[in-house]
């Protein structure tokens, strides 16, 4: 497993999260499988896989671009992989537009969700903050704007994908609603990469831990969590058994 550098304000998460298992509003979770291990993307934004199967006719779908791609990016680089990209809100389709990407990184200017329909997104109260479908969040302000979004089914049909190597969710709270279409998708998830916001007060730790109970229900099989304890990486059973 690659090891990153801790900055400060990595660091303080790690004590605040030292002092949430004390006071029992966090658990540690106990990991299902063991396999090799790689971290790609900035220290802020890095995710962690299995190079196992991932090969260059692979493809990747990764939900909340933001403006920080360098996960999608490394994946390009290390693999030759395609990616394809998510994210509704219009900053940051004018973001990625300005930015010298390769032809394998694909840009899709709509979200995900569990019906196909607009929503609102809520803006960030604060240049540098994330957009968001849920107006718990704590970095919304004010009313937002209205945006396309699509359920996962939909898109893997549209796209024409037959397998998900690597599917990557940073939806800003919105994941709790998705977890029955991971379940369900048609087309196989091999790696699931998720971010909980139970830390961001979106949802309660209760929550993350009934999600990730679900989705180990269904095959996916826990192989990391990050340090901040936000980050979860699954790889479902069937990767396992090949």
């Amino acid at each position: 497993m690659l090891l990153r550098p801790l900055s400060l304000r990595r660091y303080a998460r790690l004590i605040k999260r030292a002092g949430c298992l004390a006071a029992g509003r966090e658990k540690l979770y106990r990991y299902d499988v063991h396999p090799k291990r790689l971290t790609l993307g900035a220290i802020y934004c890095g995710w962690t896989i299995t190079p196992r199967h991932v090969t260059a006719s692979a493809i990747a779908y990764s939900f909340g671009a933001g403006n920080d791609i360098s996960f999608d990016l490394e994946l390009i680089r290390i693999f030759g992989m395609q990616v394809h990209a998510f994210d509704p809100a219009p900053s940051v389709a004018a973001w990625v537009g300005a930015q010298r990407v390769l032809p394998e990184y694909v840009f899709h200017p709509y979200g995900l969700a569990a019906h196909d329909t607009s929503r609102q997104l809520f803006v960030p109260a604060h240049d540098g903050g994330t957009c968001s479908l849920r107006q718990e969040h704590r970095h919304v302000a004010g009313p937002g704007m209205t945006c396309e979004v699509h359920t996962l089914a939909t898109i893997t049909r549209s796209l024409g994908t037959p397998l998900i190597e690597i599917l990557k969710m940073d939806v800003e709270g919105a994941e709790h609603d998705l977890i029955s279409d991971i379940v369900e998708c048609p087309a196989p998830i091999r790696q699931l990469l998720i971010e909980f916001h139970h830390r961001s007060g979106v949802e309660s730790g209760s929550a993350t831990v009934q999600a990730v109970d679900r989705l180990r229900g269904a095959g996916f099989q826990l192989f990391p969590v990050s340090q901040t304890s936000s980050e979860f990486s699954f790889l479902h059973r069937r990767c396992c058994s090949a």
